[in-house]
């Protein structure tokens, strides 16, 4: 209505302009269509465009490692088809190459070949293998403890990992007399490593070695050198639910990293940390745990006692520089509690956060200040009003130039309501509704009325 009166203005620049007093504007309809059309249209834009910049300025490869956990890398440039082939495969090599060395699902990995042999000399193994188990060693001393690569036969006792025999009975659980003769196979103190020549050595020849606490840590690392050496500078690593991020996202903002709730039956995402140089590494016992005898039971296994851990920390996550050594925090603080591991984080230069259940499952969270302050979404915040605003200019522009058109060139007059402008005659007496093409009832009855008062006013003009 707005531009019918624009319009239509300049053809009675005699006749004052008014608010609009007509109840009834079908025309009026096509406009607010219009309107809330460029609305819709600009807060579309507003939302999405910055997501599409986003995904436009970034590729992404995936694929899979160490059986079925899924790995992701996401470099912060548009890449051509070939380079990104060439990402895919050189980082599928390298997980490839570690899971070979370290896993103890392959029959031939340096693990598997030292948990095999009973020998209590030092056994061979690639440099990598012994770099890892030196690290996961340095990492049980400062945890007192707490992370051991030797739990695996605890692990296995309680029915977790992959030596978990299938078809067992999955109500058995280990008596005390079974816990206390496996100790005597596990303690980091049993094993030795050196770097030239590098090797293992076990001081009981029962002893066995389990990576997947440092090792998933360890290949984000690795895969993150990967992208360097190909010359990214900007990127970010996922081996399962352990990150790294380099640089900044192309949108000029750090990488987020998603934190889940600690929630058995469902996936939600409870932190969106921003990272930029830093790697974040988290474990849980939400996914991996037995209910026997309605008894709760964690797959993270106390290495000092050989008894699970007894539910209280729910989820760890460890934010540092390198990925290996958040992977084995963020184990050791499953097995320490949220008070031993904040100390522990202090001493070395760990961010933590770390979630706790109570009796009743409600959850209670604690960050010291190395962790990065997770970003908190405004959701009152409205869209894009620039956006916005320029959207509709345009679209009440285009409709104006199109009425425009109409009544310039086909000389045809507008049609629609008059918008009370039928109370605003002209200097010839001649309300400037009358030229209305298509008037409505109630816009024809306004003009009768104006004209009866017009033909009245004119009688009486006579008569005097």
């Amino acid at each position: 209505m707005l531009a019918a009166t624009v319009v239509a203005q300049p053809l009675f620049e005699s006749s004052p302009w008014r608010p609009f007093a007509c109840r009834r504007q079908p025309n009026g309809r096509f406009f607010w269509l219009v309107a809330v059309s460029a609305l819709c249209l600009a807060f579309s834009l507003s939302t999405t465009s910055s997501a599409v910049a986003d995904e436009a300025s970034v590729t992404k490869v995936e694929g899979q490692c160490f059986g079925p956990i899924r790995f992701q890398v996401t470099v912060g440039k548009s890449l051509s088809d070939t380079d990104r082939q060439t990402l895919l495969l050189e980082v599928q090599q390298r997980l490839d190459d570690i899971n070979r060395k370290m896993s103890t699902y392959t029959n031939d990995s340096d693990i598997t070949r030292f948990n095999r042999d009973l020998s209590t000399d030092w056994i061979a193994v690639d440099l990598e293998t012994a770099q890892v188990v030196d690290l996961a060693l340095r990492i049980s001393e400062q945890s007192e403890g707490a992370f051991d690569i030797t739990v695996g036969p605890l692990v296995a006792a309680w029915k977790f990992g992959a030596a978990n025999p299938e078809g067992e009975d999955d109500a058995k659980i280990p008596n005390a007399a079974e816990i206390q003769e496996l100790l005597t196979r596990v303690g980091h103190t049993k094993l030795q490593v050196r770097l030239e020549p590098p090797a293992l050595r076990k001081q009981v020849p029962n002893l066995e070695l389990d990576l997947s606490a440092i090792a998933k840590g360890y290949a984000v690392d690795e895969v993150a050198r990967v992208a360097e050496r190909l010359g990214y500078e900007s990127y970010f690593v996922e081996v399962g639910e352990e990150v790294r991020a380099a640089g900044q996202h192309p949108a000029g903002r750090k990488w987020l990293c998603g934190v889940e709730k600690p929630l058995e039956l469902e996936r939600a995402i409870d932190l969106k940390v921003p990272l930029e140089n830093m790697s974040i590494a988290t474990s849980g016992d939400y996914r991996q745990f037995r209910i026997v005898n309605d008894r709760r039971y964690s797959h993270t296994i106390d290495p000092r006692s050989g008894y699970p851990t007894d539910g209280h920390v729910a989820l760890a996550s460890i934010a540092t520089a390198d990925c290996s050594v958040a992977d084995a925090w963020a184990t050791a603080a499953m097995v320490l509690g949220p008070e031993k591991m904040q100390q522990l984080a202090n001493e070395h230069r760990l961010g933590l956060h770390i979630v706790t259940r109570n009796e009743s499952g409600e959850f209670h969270s604690v960050r010291n200040d190395r962790y990065p302050t997770p970003v908190v979404e405004n959701r009152t915040a409205g869209p894009n009003w620039i956006v916005m605003v320029g959207a509709t200019v345009l679209a009440f522009g285009l409709a104006l130039a199109g009425m425009s058109v109409g009544v310039m060139f086909k000389r045809k007059p507008i049609a629609g309501s008059c918008g009370g402008l039928a109370n605003m005659p002209n200097s010839g007496s001649r309300s400037p509704c009358e030229l209305c093409a298509n008037p409505s009832q109630e816009c024809r009855e306004l003009g009768r009325g104006a004209k009866a008062a017009r033909e009245a006013r004119e009688a009486s003009e006579h008569k005097h």
